[in-house]
């Protein structure tokens, strides 16, 4: 067996706890689809538990899709246990610059967690890094060319960068990748960009030793879910359908699939597979 295989067949044998303080409109399908995948969800959100809980974790998930204070604090506290603890930390900044209550939240959580990856889309991704945003697109030059708003983003941001859209770019300032794949279904479920940072969270969980370097780890969960969004879409009929059909998909995929079907083209550093 490959790097790749070997990955998905030691989630699956381990079953790492993913700990979310997430969107409360999509936490079923979130906790559903790391079961799915392999992997144990815990929704532990209060601050008064977060951080305590996130000691059993093997990875945490902050969302701020449906932020309120309370869960910003939590989401520090459990965040900054997690780094002195050596447990993966991923963001998804979901509507960062929609309101002056997710601009602070997430700039809060920025400097005082230091996030190991953020997943978002170009436009969350371009506010993060002070590009102009406009809410539905992102202007400047750095619209033009994801895989360098991804470079650029991880260097400011001192991290992986993931932008999740018809194509998903990830980048550590260093090397870039290029993922190709999915299906534009995947847009008329909620909650699919919001598994996307989930499944990055479940393939670096702290328990999985495989030797591939975070940003590979990375790359093999955005590949996975796109091979399942391709499988799941033939013979639905709509959103409903895909959704069940692609929650099956996760649970039925091959290991092996992962290096057989899976491709990425490096677009800067690194080796395209």
């Amino acid at each position: 067996m490959t790097k790749l295989t070997n990955l998905l067949t030691e989630i699956r044998v381990k079953k790492p706890l993913i700990h979310h303080i997430t969107n409360q409109v999509t936490m079923n399908f979130l906790a559903n689809g790391i079961l799915a995948a392999g992997g144990s969800p815990m929704m532990a959100h209060h601050y008064e538990e977060a951080a305590e809980a996130v000691m059993a974790a093997d990875a945490l998930i902050l969302n701020i899709g449906t932020v309120e204070p309370d869960l910003v604090k939590g989401m520090i506290l459990a965040g900054k246990k997690a780094k002195d603890n050596g447990i993966p930390v991923v963001l998804d900044p979901v509507g960062a610059g929609l309101s002056s209550l997710r601009k602070t939240a997430v700039a809060d959580i920025i400097d005082e967690v230091s996030p190991d990856v953020i997943c978002g889309n170009a436009a969350e991704i371009a506010f993060l890094s002070g590009e102009k945003w406009s809410g539905k697109g992102v202007d400047g030059s750095l619209a033009e060319d994801s895989s360098e708003l991804a470079r650029y983003a991880a260097t400011r941001l001192n991290g992986m960068v993931a932008i999740t859209g018809k194509e998903d770019i990830l980048s550590n300032g260093k090397e870039t990748i290029l993922i190709k794949g999915g299906d534009e279904m995947l847009s008329y479920v909620t909650g699919t960009g919001c598994l996307s940072t989930s499944l990055i969270g479940l393939f670096l969980a702290k328990s999985v030793t495989v030797d591939l370097t975070p940003l590979e780890r990375a790359a093999g969960s955005l590949t996975y879910l796109g091979l399942c969004a391709e499988r799941a879409v033939s013979g639905t009929r709509g959103p409903g359908s895909f959704q069940t059909a692609f929650l099956d998909e996760l649970y039925l995929f091959r290991d092996e699939e992962l290096d057989e079907r899976g491709r990425w083209d490096v677009v800067l550093g690194g080796n395209s597979r």
